[in-house]
């Protein structure tokens, strides 16, 4: 596995928490009870495994990719960047309106607005990452490039801890224990 299917894999696995999310979001738009608290462990997941470590992981791969002079389309790395930060900022988002919601019992309205505008950016941005990013690093990267940026990879992880097992915490975590309850709340740790 090198460094670029380690951030394809992450993806599907972002992706996995992400449904949850979007299923939770439908079910408060439908006038159903969701859970405030899965609201509140995505956003930490979110700063945590995604901003935290798979970002800076595409931030090493950008900065390769600039370093070997790849012929990218203009403006493309910095879209992605920017989309990096602004996601860090509707995770912070939806982190603060999910606090309210658990702490004042608020309505959970602007709770499932953070969550949606997160899942909106998101979309775009892990097609262009997949679709034209990623397949120009394959191409034009040496072996030898990806390998080092893998080890680089490890030392990120080593700081937060395997997004792909946090992953599986939340999706433990929130899945749905019967058709009839909204979603089930279990103790796991906290992130």
């Amino acid at each position: 596995m090198d460094a670029l299917d380690v951030l394809s894999l992450e993806h599907r696995h972002i992706q996995r928490v992400l449904d949850v999310l979007e299923r939770a979001v439908e079910r408060g738009r439908a006038g159903e009870f969701v859970s405030a608290s899965l609201f509140l462990r995505t956003a930490n997941f979110l700063l945590t495994y995604v901003d935290g470590s798979h970002h800076a992981k595409e931030m090493v791969l950008f900065q390769t990719m600039l370093a070997h002079q790849l012929p990218l389309n203009p403006g493309l790395l910095a879209q992605v960047s920017g989309e990096h930060g602004t996601g860090g900022e509707q995770a912070k988002a939806l982190q603060r309106a999910a606090e309210a919601t658990l702490r004042e019992g608020m309505d959970p309205g602007s709770m499932l607005a953070a969550a949606e505008a997160y899942l909106q950016l998101h979309r775009g941005h892990t097609d262009v990452e997949e679709t034209q990013v990623f397949p120009l690093a394959r191409r034009l990267l040496p072996a030898p490039v990806l390998e080092r940026m893998r080890t680089r990879f490890a030392r990120i992880e080593a700081s937060h801890g395997p997004l792909v097992d946090a992953a599986e915490v939340m999706l433990r975590a929130f899945a749905p224990t019967r058709p009839s309850r909204a979603l089930a709340v279990s103790s796991v740790r906290s992130f």
